[in-house]
C-alpha cells in the first residue's frame, strides 16, 4: 500500500524546485498528458503544453520563489492521492517593482502513471491568503 503522505512530500520538493527555479518545461513535467489547470482568474489549460505556456508568462516578469509545505494527503486507491499544501511564495518583478508575498493552499489530485512516476492530474484554482 501507498504512502499518501509521501506521494504530496514529494510533490512539494518538485513543485517548490521547479518554480524557485522559475522553469515553466520542469513545472509542466509535474502533470500528466492528460491534466487539467485552471489559475486563479483564468481558463481551463488543458495537457502540459498550455501549462507550461501559462507558467512562463509569470516567469517572464518576475522572479518566484516558493516554499512548499505538506498538510495533509488522502490516499483514494493504490493510483490516487488528493494532497493538501500550503505554498508561502514570493515575486520580485523584473522591472524593479515591490516584491510581493502570499500564501495559498494547493489541492493536487495526483495520479500515479504506469512508469510509477506520481503526476498532477488536476490543479484547481487555489485560496490565497495575505
Amino acid at each position: 500500500m501507498i504512502d499518501a503522505m509521501e506521494v504530496v512530500e514529494t510533490m512539494c520538493e518538485r513543485y517548490q524546485s521547479a518554480v524557485s527555479a522559475n522553469d515553466s518545461e520542469a513545472y509542466g513535467r509535474l502533470f500528466c498528458a492528460d491534466a487539467i489547470r485552471i489559475p486563479p482568474g483564468g481558463e481551463p489549460e488543458h495537457g502540459p503544453g498550455e501549462i507550461i505556456r501559462s507558467e512562463q508568462k509569470d516567469y517572464d516578469v518576475a522572479t518566484w520563489s516558493v516554499r512548499s509545505t505538506p498538510l495533509d494527503a488522502l490516499r483514494i486507491d493504490d493510483n490516487w492521492v488528493h494532497g493538501f499544501a500550503e505554498a508561502n511564495i514570493t515575486t520580485a518583478p523584473h522591472d524593479g517593482g515591490a516584491k510581493r508575498s502570499f500564501k495559498v493552499t494547493k489541492s493536487w489530485l495526483l495520479r500515479r502513471e504506469p512508469t510509477g512516476e506520481w503526476l498532477i492530474k488536476r490543479l484547481p484554482p487555489v485560496s490565497t491568503a495575505l
